[in-house]
């Protein structure tokens, strides 16, 4: 008779497979795994370092008041040990270097970073986040040099949380061959040369897109400053304040035109915050980006409703997201073959339009008092392939309102998920009739808000569902953040 082999089954398991397992895992849980042999306390080790993120930053609630140059120091320097030391491959840095500036403090934190970036291990990183304080030009270039090292490196972020003057970043050059993804807040380097980078997210207190759109116009076809042509992902929002907007947009849209014509490869583009889109720049947009699968915009500011038609040369998009746009929105004379997905915000929708886009599949709306008829008559005689619908009632709907929305939703044959947010009172959930498909009821923000609402609570008031939840709106905008790029927020 043969022996069984010695050792344990699990001995025999792919490391692959026991990373996937370590995925469902809390910390809590993962360091008691690691305790109970050898192997797992290895590739506990291996699998943090890529997990979690080292973090070498001294705590604090506040970026006004910045520490003081010594307690940053330490901070580094006990890092640079631990990293000379470890037997962990730390694959994601955080490093904080903000501090209070002094006449000699400059020397001292190049002398530093010089360290820390001479350890092997920072060789490897493959996600680098600097926090940086106003940097002079010395310190720009060791930076500079720094990065252009990082053969590994496939995410970098770099923030300036004080936002005073974003020009004393001129002399930092971020040039780096395995850089796939790069986010900027108040930083605006003076030289951007990543042959392989596919995503840019800009966040910044001056108009980054008139910047840009300067240098193409300015240069024709080359690139002296930041190399963008090939970026698959952007993403720009910028906080500025308007005192004459025409005049403005008037005078930007041009160069902001001509940034767009360059992205012919771009597949992703959300433009948020104080990016408004006109119709020149809209149809720019749509003529060069032609293989957009991913469109986002906080605004439209188009003064000629049929302009929204360029949209159809996108025949690509998959999602198209509209936080506000206040003139009629119509989707009349409008093709979007493989549009999944729409999210409108503060949006006037011609509903009947709408009838038009049957591939959606995903849809979140605000409701307001004057629109429930019409979104009523699209829901109950359209809309056949739509699986998530998320509603954000306005407060002044009363609960008749409920019982005909209700109605109306009962005849989407498809329709799993249904997000209910803002409700009146939660006995206008009694007028819910079952839904054929519905398999979800996520009920969030009910009015009062001072009470407590459990999911047994909406149970009793509702057809039975698989699955009911009452969460936190937080925990409803993680979710729509990681599936859609964008949450409750976006209905403000």
């Amino acid at each position: 008779m043969d022996l069984p082999d010695a050792g344990s089954p699990f001995d025999k398991l792919p490391s692959e497979l026991i990373f996937s397992i370590f995925d469902y895992l809390e910390l809590k849980s993962l360091k008691a795994v690691s305790l109970t042999c050898h192997r797992l306390e290895q590739m506990f080790a291996d699998y943090s370092a890529c997990r979690f993120v080292l973090r070498i930053r001294e705590e604090r609630n506040s970026y006004v008041f910045l520490p003081p140059l010594i307690e940053i120091a330490d901070k580094v320097e006990a890092a640079t040990k631990l990293l000379n030391r470890t037997k962990r491959c730390y694959r994601r840095v955080h490093l904080d270097v903000q501090y209070q500036p002094t006449a000699d403090s400059i020397e001292h934190m190049q002398a530093v970073l010089d360290k820390l970036f001479a350890v092997r291990l920072m060789q490897q990183l493959t996600v680098l986040k600097l926090d940086l304080p106003a940097v002079p030009e010395k310190l720009a270039v060791q930076l500079s040099d720094a990065v252009s090292m990082l053969d590994s490196l496939q995410e970098l972020a770099i923030s300036y949380k004080q936002r005073d003057n974003q020009s004393t970043f001129s002399q930092l050059y971020i040039v780096n061959r395995s850089l796939h993804k790069l986010v900027l807040n108040c930083v605006w380097p003076g030289r951007i040369n990543c042959p392989n980078m596919q995503c840019l997210e800009v966040l910044a207190n001056v108009d980054v897109w008139y910047m840009i759109g300067e240098q193409y116009a300015l240069h024709g076809d080359a690139e002296p400053y930041w190399k963008l042509k090939h970026l698959k992902e952007l993403f720009m929002a910028t906080h500025l304040l308007y005192r004459a907007l025409d005049h403005y947009l008037q005078k930007t849209e041009t160069y902001k035109s001509v940034f767009c014509q360059q992205l012919t490869q771009l597949k992703k583009l959300r433009l948020f915050h104080s990016c408004l889109v006109t119709d020149k720049v809209l149809k720019a947009i749509c003529e060069s980006c032609v293989h957009l699968e991913n469109l986002s915009f906080t605004s439209m500011y188009i003064s000629n409703p049929d302009s929204f038609r360029y949209i159809s040369n996108l025949t690509n998009l998959r999602q198209l997201s509209i936080e506000s746009y206040i003139s009629g929105l119509s989707f009349a004379g409008v093709r979007l073959p493989h549009l999944k997905t729409l999210l409108l915000g503060n949006v006037n929708i011609d509903w009947p339009s709408l009838a038009k886009v049957e591939s959606i599949e995903s849809l979140m709306i605000k409701l307001n008092v004057s629109q429930v008829v019409p979104a009523c008559d699209l829901f109950a005689g359209h809309m056949r392939r739509l699986r998530l619908l998320w509603i954000k009632f306005d407060i002044n709907i009363n609960h008749e309102r409920y019982r005909e929305i209700f109605a109306a939703l009962s005849k989407l044959p498809a329709l799993e998920t249904l997000i209910l947010h803002n409700v009146l009172r939660l006995d206008c959930l009694k007028e819910m009739v079952p839904i054929p498909r519905l398999t979800r009821l996520v009920v969030c923000d009910i009015f009062p808000k001072c009470i407590s609402v459990s999911p047994a609570d909406v149970a009793k008031r509702v057809p039975k569902v698989d699955r009911i939840e009452v969460p936190w709106i937080n925990k409803v905008n993680k979710e729509m953040k990681q599936r859609f790029g964008c949450n409750a927020g976006f209905f403000h």
